[in-house]
């Protein structure tokens, strides 16, 4: 099975039609025509997602945006991927919380972490990086 974990910059990508955004929006077009995929996104991630669209998108309320990426999976931001998120802060200081909270569950669960975001190709990771644009 392939796991994938979503940034909250890649899910912005798609929601926001932003470059990169296509390849998201058809990885969960296969999810959800049954491929065997398993699609994760950190609650730490999901938060700046909301956030960002709070902001952005007033009207779009946390329900609709659920609604509309029901097919990934919400993991709670726990114990074990607190610890694993804090050993990236070593990796570099520049990895925000939100990318190491995404690598950490990219770790935990053997996935790929997906991204738009530049700065986690720069470090040696113990994860696969998909960067979505070019």
């Amino acid at each position: 099975m392939n796991r994938i974990v979503l940034d909250s910059a890649a899910v912005l990508a798609m929601v926001q039609g932003e470059p990169g955004g296509e390849r998201v929006e058809a990885l969960l077009d296969k999810l959800e025509i049954g491929s065997d995929l398993q699609v994760f996104i950190s609650s730490v991630n999901w938060c700046e997602v909301l956030t960002r669209m709070q902001r952005d998108y007033p009207a779009m309320t946390a329900r609709e945006l659920m609604t509309a990426l029901t097919s990934i999976e919400l993991v709670p931001f726990d114990k074990t991927a607190a610890e694993v998120a804090a050993s990236y802060a070593l990796v570099s200081q520049a990895l925000s919380l939100g990318d190491r909270a995404c690598l950490a569950l990219a770790k935990i669960n053997q996935a790929s972490a997906w991204t738009a975001d530049r700065i986690l190709t720069q470090f040696d990771l113990d994860v696969p990086i998909e960067l979505i644009r070019n």
